[in-house]
């Protein structure tokens, strides 16, 4: 089975215009393929792409309006009608994925054709360095050349400075509705998945003889204009290990200091993980009670979700009476998938394809899903719950099942929100059930959520704003500081002083 990294449950009008208005690059590289495209199977493929997703996409229209969604299938058509290979192919679907603005829908890499995953992963066309988007300035956190420090500031690539790389590069990143941090943050390379600017990046602007041209300021504010090298994920990776740079954990982590303790929680996606992760938290909570810990800092920033079961079970530590949340309505696109399409589908469960006996028709091509036997929307406290005082600290990639945890905190009000404005939209997330198509002659892949998680009074276009607001801060952010953290461990000083 391929991997999905695809979750359960991931700006404003300029960005929906340059989505829908933006001319096609000419620039693209071609990645090494096999053979390239005819007219005639570019012209299927984006016929698969265009029936697939209107007749299986469950909320197309929640982001975005009819007109708007018409104009990004026929950009997509005009552009992938035109796509000679593989590469161009992927940046036309990538971009058409993006106008849908659903967190949900996008060509997950690890999905692709295994020339196309290659082709990406493998060319010789990314960044020799690693670097984080703060402030709308570029910072390197780490670098496999020597001409270039963790430190430094990038001010331009290949000519275009951040501003510009940001706008190029919009249209192609994925999230709900108008959560735009969740798209910024695709840029930087200290996320869990592959930065953008190693994906598509490449493809706009490519290495000029095997070099990018850049210009760089150092730590000491001298400016400097280079090139560097173009590298692989492998050979970036194989410098990294010989500096002994350690990859991000996504372990779970508890540690305790006096009276206060944090719990690190980077993932909830444990599909093939044999971690039982209600055993560690019973484990964990234990602790908290023995060791009489007051102040609670649980960090799910590099979080974007998976499984959210985790989010009651969590809860169910924290809350001190049972908490009830309004209900949403689970929507289909379909009852039945058809043949002409499914063939060209993968999933990890097939049964995602026939709902008959399970849907009730609402018209307007929508489906309603019959609430399963035993499914709530209440979690009702453990008996020995956590009766310190809690902060999450949240930000941008909280944009799946974080989102909703998030959403359950604040209305809860079982803890205090630190950070920055998350991902995700409070009109309801597409995910839980998820299919990708196949276009059989570019090998591009598209990913598509099965189900529409809709709340029954209608919200706004907007995520969960944190209770005490962080702002992110360039010097920081090369100081090593944790903003975050440094909040939160000050208002628990306040706490303790009262």
């Amino acid at each position: 089975m391929k991997r999905v990294c695809s979750l359960i449950c991931v700006a404003a009008a300029f960005v929906v215009a340059t989505f829908l208005s933006a001319s096609p690059p000419t620039d693209a590289q071609t990645l090494p393929q096999p053979r390239t495209l005819t007219a005639e199977q570019a012209a299927f493929d984006v016929r698969l792409a265009k029936r697939t997703l209107a007749e299986l996409h469950p909320a197309l229209t929640k982001y975005a309006t009819q007109a708007e969604i018409d104009v990004a299938f026929a950009r997509f058509e005009a552009r992938g009608s035109a796509a000679r290979s593989a590469s161009e192919m992927y940046l036309a679907a990538t971009e058409l994925a993006a106008a849908i603005r659903c967190g949900h829908t996008w060509t997950n890499t690890y999905n692709q054709n295994g020339a196309v995953k290659a082709a990406l992963l493998e060319a010789q066309n990314k960044l020799p360095f690693e670097m984080v988007l703060v402030d709308s300035r570029w910072l390197v956190i780490a670098s496999a050349t020597p001409s270039i420090k963790a430190g430094d500031e990038v001010l331009t690539i290949n000519g275009a400075t951040a501003d510009e790389i940001v706008k190029r590069m919009m249209p192609y990143l994925r999230a709900d509705g108008s959560s735009d941090g969740k798209r910024l943050i695709q840029l930087s390379h200290d996320r869990p998945a592959t930065s953008m600017m190693d994906l598509v990046w490449p493809l706009l602007s490519p290495p000029e003889g095997g070099r990018y041209a850049l210009r760089i300021r150092r730590a000491n504010g001298e400016v400097a204009s280079l090139e560097a090298p173009a590298m692989t994920f492998a050979a970036r990776k194989a410098v990294f290990a010989e500096q002994a740079k350690g990859e991000r954990s996504e372990q779970w982590a508890l540690s305790i200091d006096g009276d206060v303790a944090t719990m690190t929680l980077p993932t909830f996606a444990f599909w093939n993980s044999k971690f039982d992760w209600k055993q560690w938290l019973e484990a964990s909570f234990a602790k908290l009670r023995e060791r009489n810990v007051k102040h609670l800092v649980i960090d799910i920033r590099a979080n974007e979700g998976g499984d959210g079961a985790i989010n009651r079970e969590l809860l169910s530590y924290l809350l001190a009476k049972e908490f009830t949340w309004p209900a949403t309505q689970a929507i289909s696109a379909y009852e039945r998938a058809p043949y002409i399409l499914a063939k060209h589908l993968d999933t990890w469960d097939y049964s995602f394809f026939d709902r008959t006996g399970n849907v009730e028709k609402l018209g307007d091509r929508r489906f309603l899903i019959k609430p399963k036997n035993g499914a709530s929307n209440t979690v009702v406290p453990k008996p020995e719950t956590f009766r310190g005082k809690t902060y999450f600290l949240v930000g941008a990639e909280n944009s799946s099942a974080t989102f909703q945890l998030a959403y359950l905190v604040k209305r809860s009000g079982v803890a205090t929100l630190v950070g920055q404005r998350t991902g995700g939209n409070l009109r309801g997330l597409n995910g839980g059930e998820l299919a990708w198509v196949t276009l059989p002659n570019s090998g591009v892949a598209i990913d598509i959520p099965l189900l529409a998680s809709n709340p029954v009074e209608p919200q706004p276009d907007a995520s969960i704003d944190p209770d005490v607001v962080v702002m992110r801060s360039f010097d920081a952010r090369a100081s090593r500081r944790d903003l975050e953290m440094e909040t939160a461990m000050r208002m628990i000083a306040t706490q303790r002083a009262k």
